[in-house]
């Protein structure tokens, strides 16, 4: 049996968070003993959202003291101990250009596979001159120290490793049927949350941090909202900034049409009883949520910071932050959206297809 560690910041959902549940899902738990190294605090400040599902897999959790910055051998130190005193053989690293550390301490640790995975295509840390200068020295680690360089998206791998380094694309599969739009479950989501057949739900779905842009997106809705009185603008999930977009719902006087609800367990019913999926980030690898909302078949408008490999169906668009966003608001046709799920690009996210090339890798 292969021991595996992952190594991340937490397990709260998130588009990682959820590609490593996905893929513990559909891989033969026989095969494999995984483990999962965390540093951060749960965004409830109690147990992680996956915390009960991964201990009834048979998953065993670490918790280190994040000291990533200010004593960055003692977080080596710690994983070199994790791994060495419960042998595990593989670690795989989800913490951008961190990994180089997480790595360095598999390596002293004995792990003979080192993976390195890139989920993201910027780092708004990296406004900082100083930061710059250590994400050149710690790419440079990191690509010394990996056995293996994954990445979700070209965009992802390019911007993690370097433009000229080699790395594997494996897609943040997502169990497709799950995410098939049905007919019956929007109208008896509409139903629950008293919207009418004929409102225009938009929906985003992502933390509530800076890099989502969820303060434009408050924006762009109140000026759809004033020429359109049946639209509603739903945000799933959790962060930091949460009680700041209250304020900035309650000071635009949005109350009654903006709803701010934590994560769900059941988003795809969200996207099943919505019309268009809206995500102006600042930047993303490739967002899962993006591929469900698709997979879901929803319009989905995404910002020119948001890689063009996101693009799964035709309807499709990206639109520059302070371009015109309001005229693309236009649902796709509910009759057609079941049909999403058969698109070839779609199937390529496909988590059976997914999980083969990550099983590769472990049994490289």
């Amino acid at each position: 049996m292969k021991r595996i560690l992952h190594v991340i910041g937490g397990m709260d959902r998130g588009g990682a968070e959820m590609y490593i549940m996905n893929s513990l899902r559909n891989l033969d738990l026989k095969k494999y003993q995984f483990g999962i190294v965390t540093f951060m605090p749960s965004h409830s400040g109690e147990k992680y959202d996956f915390e009960d599902e991964l201990k009834k897999m048979g998953v065993k959790l670490y918790h280190v003291t994040d000291n990533r910055f200010k004593r960055p051998h003692r977080f080596i130190r710690d994983i070199a101990k994790i791994v060495r005193d419960d042998k595990y053989d593989t670690v795989h690293s989800h913490i951008d250009f961190m990994s180089a550390l997480s790595l360095a301490g598999a390596k002293k640790g004995g792990a003979t596979k080192r993976i390195a995975h890139s989920h993201g295509s910027n780092n708004e840390k990296l406004d900082s001159k100083i930061v710059r200068v250590i994400s050149v020295y710690l790419r440079h680690r990191l690509n010394k120290l990996a056995t293996h360089r994954l990445a979700c998206g070209e965009a992802a791998g390019k911007f993690l490793y370097g433009k000229n380094q080699e790395f594997t694309v494996i897609h943040n599969g997502i169990d497709l049927q799950k995410f098939r739009f049905n007919s019956n479950t929007r109208h008896k989501m509409r139903e629950k949350c008293d919207f009418g057949e004929n409102d225009v739900i938009l929906l985003n779905v992502g933390r509530l941090e800076r890099v989502k842009n969820h303060t434009h997106l408050i924006d762009i809705f109140g000026d759809y909202s004033r020429k359109h009185k049946n639209a509603h603008l739903i945000i799933i999930g959790d962060g930091s900034l949460h009680d700041e977009l209250e304020d900035k719902i309650a000071s635009e006087r949005l109350e009654s049409s903006v709803t701010l609800l934590p994560a769900q367990a059941d988003v795809e019913r969200y996207y099943m009883m919505s019309d268009v999926f809206v995500m102006p980030s600042l930047f993303e690898g490739v967002p899962t949520v993006g591929v469900e909302a698709q997979a879901c078949g929803m319009k989905c408008l995404f910002s020119d910071s948001v890689p063009e490999e996101t693009k799964l169906i035709d309807s499709s668009e990206f639109i520059p932050l302070n371009g015109d966003w309001l005229s693309h608001i236009v649902p796709n046709d509910n009759k057609k959206r079941g049909e999403a799920v058969k698109a070839p690009k779609v199937l390529e996210y496909d988590i059976k297809n997914t999980v083969k090339k990550l099983e590769a890798v472990y049994e490289a």
